[in-house]
């Protein structure tokens, strides 16, 4: 399956064996942002494979929701699009899509610009009106790159001891 135009990325959506290539980018991303001072997950939370990350991937293909996004016929990033949040968006209805998992290889630039417009464009084309995240509130690199995107900060929520942003932003018709 193509996501749309992604120039020199291609977005599939992910089958039973894309957990492990998914879990990969996504312990990068949580080694590179620990090393950084920027966590998203915890490093060691996608190793293995009855870790709680892999079981949320697993999860996420069984519904058709995880996606890989490729170059040269290797993965470079990753994210789920889902119908419903019922951890950080309790009581929000089927007005949204929900972005979980978003993590992108540092070699690979430019492909999350791509793939958070592939997210904007779906989530109309399912006649949804926002798409909707929930990010570490501690970290403000990622809350700036969502920035950039138009997304917009409508609350927080505290999950176990740690406090997220939840943000969203309107698809356009």
């Amino acid at each position: 399956m193509t996501g749309g135009p992604l120039t020199e990325f291609d977005l599939r959506i992910a089958s039973s064996t894309d957990t492990e290539p998914s879990a990969r980018i996504i312990e990068e991303v949580a080694v590179w942002g620990e090393s950084t001072g920027m966590p998203s997950w915890t490093p060691g939370s996608f190793t293995g494979p009855e870790s709680v990350g892999v079981l949320r991937l697993r999860g996420d293909i069984a519904i058709g929701g995880l996606y890989l996004i490729w170059r040269d016929e290797r993965p470079v990033g990753t994210f789920s699009l889902l119908d419903s949040d019922p951890m950080f968006w309790p009581d929000a209805g089927d007005a949204a899509m929900y972005l979980h998992r978003f993590a992108i290889s540092r070699a690979a630039a430019g492909a999350g610009r791509h793939a958070v417009g592939w997210c904007l464009r779906e989530t109309q084309r399912r006649g949804r009106s926002h798409v909707r995240l929930d990010c570490l509130a501690d970290n403000p690199g990622i809350r700036r790159y969502y920035e950039r995107f138009g997304f917009t900060v409508v609350g927080e929520k505290v999950i176990n001891g740690t406090r997220y942003s939840l943000y969203e932003v309107p698809v356009t018709p």
